[in-house]
C-alpha cells in the first residue's frame, strides 16, 4: 500500500467538509499537517483529488469516485478493528466441549447454558467422549475443554493438564416409582439384596463398572442378576421400567424423575466426581471467557 488509513480519513473529513480549517478540527490536527497529508494522497495515487480553488475546495472527478471506496474501506476497517477487539475478549470464536455421558452434573449444564447466553455469537460444539478416557481428546485437540465424570479422587498426572473440580456427589438409589425401598429415606447397600442391578457396562468403563461392583461388595451386596446398559439414559429407562434398580449419581434426578424414585444410601463410599480439563498451554480467549464463567466446588482450587 501507497497510502494508509490516515490519509483516508484525512480525506473523507476534507471531502465531507470541503473546507480544510473545518476538517482539521474534526480531527483533531493541524491544519498544515492536513494539508500534507491530502498532497502525499495524491502522489502515492498520481491523481488529484480535490480542486482547489481561491475561495473554496471541491471534490475532482476522481475525488468522486475515490470518497465513496474510501469510505467504505475505512468502514471494513472499523468493523475489523471490532471483531479483533471482540476476540480478543472471547465474544467471538469457537469452543469445543467433550463431556462422558455421565457428566450430567449442574454446574456442567448450567456452565453450558450461561456460557452460550452471555456470549451467543461463539460457536459451542458438543462432542461425547467415550468413559475411562481423560486426557487424550485434548492432546489430540479434538476438544478445548472436557468435562469428565468419574469415581472418587480425579488426578490427571500430567503437569500439561488443568483440573478444575466442579461437584461431589452422592450415589442414589433408583428404582421404579412404588417400590418398596422408596418408604424408607435412606437405605444400606445390604438393602439391595435380591434386586436386579442395571449398571453400565464393563465395556462403557472397565474402572466405573470395577470400582462400583467393588463398592457394593464393600456394603454386603453382591448382584446375583445385572442387567447392562449402553448408557446412563437407558439405566434409568430400565429402572423405570421395573426391570431393576441403578446406582446412580444425583445429578440424575436433572435428566430423568418420571417413573422413578431416588433414594439416599447412607454407606456409598465412593463419591462421583464431576470436573472440567483443559490444556495448560490454552491461552485462547474464548477458552479463558469459558473458564470465568465456570464454578468450582467449595474449597478446590484448579490443579
Amino acid at each position: 500500500m501507497k497510502f494508509d488509513l490516515r490519509h483516508l480519513e484525512a480525506f473523507v473529513a476534507v471531502a465531507e467538509e470541503l473546507h480544510f480549517g473545518r476538517a482539521a478540527a474534526r480531527l483533531h490536527v493541524a491544519q498544515p499537517a492536513l494539508s500534507q497529508q491530502i498532497l502525499r494522497l495524491e502522489s502515492a495515487l498520481g491523481v488529484d483529488l480535490l480542486v482547489r480553488e481561491r475561495r473554496r475546495t471541491k471534490l475532482s472527478d476522481v475525488g468522486r469516485l475515490f470518497l465513496a471506496e474510501a469510505r467504505r474501506t475505512l468502514e471494513q476497517a472499523r468493523t475489523a478493528e471490532s471483531v479483533a477487539e471482540r476476540a480478543r475478549h472471547g465474544e467471538l470464536g469457537r469452543l469445543r466441549v467433550g463431556y462422558h455421558p455421565t457428566a450430567s452434573s449442574q454446574p456442567f449444564l448450567t456452565a453450558l447454558s450461561v456460557f452460550e447466553r452471555v456470549v451467543p455469537e461463539v460457536e459451542l460444539s458438543l462432542r461425547e467422549l467415550p468413559m475411562g478416557v481423560l486426557g487424550q481428546p485434548l492432546h489430540d485437540d479434538v476438544v478445548d475443554v472436557a468435562f469428565l465424570s468419574t469415581l472418587g479422587d480425579v488426578d490427571c498426572g500430567q503437569p500439561q493438564l488443568r483440573l478444575r473440580t466442579l461437584s461431589t456427589e452422592r450415589f442414589l438409589v433408583a428404582a421404579p416409582a412404588g417400590h418398596a425401598l422408596s418408604a424408607q429415606d435412606n437405605v444400606s447397600l445390604r438393602d439391595l439384596d435380591g434386586e436386579t442391578l442395571v449398571m453400565l457396562g464393563r465395556d462403557v468403563c472397565a474402572f466405573w463398572h470395577d470400582d462400583l461392583v467393588s463398592m457394593c461388595a464393600r456394603g454386603g451386596y453382591t448382584p446375583q442378576s445385572i442387567r447392562y446398559a449402553g448408557e446412563l439414559g437407558t439405566q434409568l429407562t430400565l429402572a423405570a421400567a421395573g426391570l431393576g434398580v441403578a446406582l446412580v449419581q444425583e445429578s440424575c434426578k436433572l435428566i430423568r424423575t418420571e417413573g422413578l424414585d431416588y433414594i439416599s444410601i447412607r454407606d456409598a463410599d465412593r463419591p462421583v466426581i464431576s470436573a472440567a480439563m483443559w490444556r495448560a498451554t490454552d491461552t485462547s480467549p474464548v477458552l479463558t471467557r469459558f473458564l470465568d464463567l465456570l464454578p468450582a466446588a467449595p474449597a478446590q482450587r484448579d490443579g
